[in-house]
């Protein structure tokens, strides 16, 4: 008879691991021990990244301050990718330690998701939100009419105002900003 406790350790390791690595360690160049207790990153996968990095920088005005790369052993480890290696390119609005930092992740194929007409289609993250100061509102809303891109509606209240833009996948990305 074989004692599973150290299969017990190695997992309870692993996952202990998984779990105080942002604490405790860079990720890929991002400081997560200066993170407010809060979301760190957001992440999605892309199908064109080179179309998401010029949406994401040219249109909404982030920053990439870096990337990486995972391999195939480390997509087997994390259980997230069915071993499938993969890359990530990070984007930031503010260059802030603890600003949220969204990760684009793109593999060598990718299908496209469903087409969505609105946020209420799918259940899961279906829209993401960036709050900008009035002058990065503003240079925003230029940046959109410049690129073309079709604003479904704009909401003027007496404290924000918003619009909602599909990003290159059909992710929907809602612009608020401080009303006129």
């Amino acid at each position: 008879q074989t004692c599973a406790l150290p299969i017990l350790k190695s997992r309870l390791m692993k996952y202990i691991c998984l779990m105080l690595s942002p604490l405790m360690f860079p990720l890929h160049g991002i400081a997560q021990s200066q993170v407010e207790l809060g979301i760190a990153a957001i992440g999605y996968v892309v199908t064109d990244i080179e179309a998401s990095e010029k949406f994401y920088t040219e249109v909404i005005g982030m920053t990439p301050p870096g990337g990486f790369s995972l391999d195939e052993q480390w997509s087997d480890d994390a259980g997230a990718a069915n071993g499938k290696p993969f890359s990530v390119k990070l984007f930031k609005l503010v260059d802030s330690p603890t600003a949220t930092v969204l990760k684009l992740a793109y593999f060598d194929t990718m299908e496209s998701r469903p087409a969505q007409k609105g946020i209420d289609d799918f259940a899961g993250v279906n829209y993401l939100t960036l709050y900008y100061d009035a002058e990065g509102f503003s240079a925003a809303v230029d940046r959109v009419q410049d690129a073309d891109i079709e604003m479904t509606g704009w909401v003027k209240r007496d404290t924000y105002q918003l619009f909602f833009i599909k990003d290159p996948d059909g992710v929907f990305v809602e612009i608020v900003g401080p009303p006129d």
